[in-house]
């Protein structure tokens, strides 16, 4: 618009003066001309220029508003954020407490039971039964002590996941008297170290389980490797009731499953028992990686 008014600014002042010059001196001044249509120019880029740096201006104004908006909001996302990863933290913490502690505790509390039957007639074993619930205290602490302080690397002793499975089977077996089997099918894969601590809680959990609530006396445990993904199941002979209400732990099994996109089932069986099943699907990483 500036443009198309420059252009007629100087064709209606090139008109005018040059009709006027002619009628009254039959002369064009050509020089006064051109003078004149170059302020006009000059002018016309004048008012182009400050009407830039107007747009200009207020398009900083503009996006100077956008960018204290965002910023505000960064900053209370970062609050919630912040809030959000503190809880994650607490239920993590929380949630470990109870697999493990609640795990060793049990196995403590069988122990003493058993020592206390044995004061009289075996006095020897049962000397060596609260050694055992001496380490098994010792153990507990530790355990405390890493929750609280929030140790996410925690460790399974360097070894495959299906070994450490397997010694928690034996020491389960041991401290309870619960038979308990490990099966193994498909070929093994690499796993993130995090992913064989989520599947060595849910274990823990649910040989605890079966044993506390259940009062099994069987437990199978099977791991199975597939192309897509690895599957857990883990059945023991117990009481079923009849109706399941999962509590804090069976609700931890499903949590831990879901932050890998995994999947937790339970199975009511009166004449088989109770089992969990759980499915994880490798992810890209996974499948990239050699079997073992």
């Amino acid at each position: 618009m500036l443009l198309l008014t420059c252009l007629l600014l100087l064709a209606v002042y090139a008109g005018t003066m040059g009709s006027l010059d002619w009628y009254v001196s039959h002369k064009l001044d050509t020089s006064g001309y051109f003078v004149s249509c170059s302020f006009i120019i000059f002018a016309g880029i004048v008012s182009a220029v400050i009407q830039y740096y107007q747009r200009a201006r207020e398009s900083a104004l503009q996006l100077y508003t956008l960018l204290m908006q965002s910023h505000e909001q960064l900053k209370e996302y970062a609050l919630h954020a912040e809030e959000w990863a503190a809880a994650r933290e607490r239920i993590r913490i929380a949630r470990d407490i109870h697999d493990t502690v609640g795990h060793k505790l049990t196995a403590l509390l069988v122990q003493m039971q058993l020592a206390r039957k044995l004061s009289d007639a075996d006095s020897s074993r049962s000397r060596q039964i609260y050694l055992e619930c001496e380490e098994l205290i010792k153990s507990s602490l530790q355990e405390i002590r890493l929750s609280v302080r929030a140790i996410r690397d925690e460790s399974l002793g360097g070894t495959a996941l299906y070994d450490s499975l397997e010694k928690l089977s034996a020491e389960f077996t041991k401290f309870t008297g619960v038979n308990t089997t490990m099966e193994l099918k498909g070929v093994p894969v690499a796993l993130p170290h995090n992913l064989q601590l989520t599947v060595y809680r849910m274990v823990q959990e649910s040989l605890t389980n079966a044993y506390k609530h259940g009062n099994a006396q069987n437990v199978s445990v099977s791991l199975t490797y597939s192309e897509s993904g690895f599957s857990l199941n883990i059945h023991n002979d117990g009481h079923v009731p009849d109706e399941l209400n999962p509590g804090f732990g069976l609700i931890g099994l499903q949590e831990r499953a879901k932050e890998w996109n995994g999947e937790v089932r339970f199975h009511l069986d009166r004449h088989k028992g109770f089992a969990v099943e759980g499915a994880f699907p490798y992810s890209a990483v996974e499948r990239e990686r050699v079997p073992l």
